[in-house]
């Protein structure tokens, strides 16, 4: 994937998650894998790596917008710490069709969920 398109992939990735506040991850990981050629693991990895820069700069612009619950930052973080710790550890444990099934399967209740609310 050359440069330009990665540019390109980038911008989609930063518009939806500025807008959702999730979700460039997904599509990260999408692209990574069909266009960059990456397998599972790979790719879940390098979207991590991706969204980091991304959703700070998402996560300062909100700040200034007063947007942001300061506490539920701090305690819900504390958390997602912990289990970005545990999971960047145990991902290589599973092959790309088990990674691909546990993705599938949390973006399958996160779309019902979306469309029952």
């Amino acid at each position: 994937m050359d440069k330009a398109k990665k540019f390109v992939f980038g911008i989609i990735t930063g518009l939806v998650n500025g807008v959702f506040g999730s979700g460039g991850g997904v599509i990260a990981v999408y692209v990574l894998e069909k266009y960059g050629k990456l397998e599972a693991v790979k790719s879940h990895a390098t979207a991590v790596g991706v969204i980091l820069p991304v959703s700070v700069v998402s996560a300062l612009i909100y700040l200034f917008k007063a947007n942001i619950l300061i506490k539920s930052v701090i305690v819900t973080s504390a958390g997602g710490i912990i289990g970005g710790i545990i999971g960047a550890v145990i991902l290589d444990r599973f092959s790309s069709n088990t990674i691909h099934k546990i993705f599938g399967i949390f973006m399958i209740i996160s779309a019902v969920r979306m469309i029952m609310l």
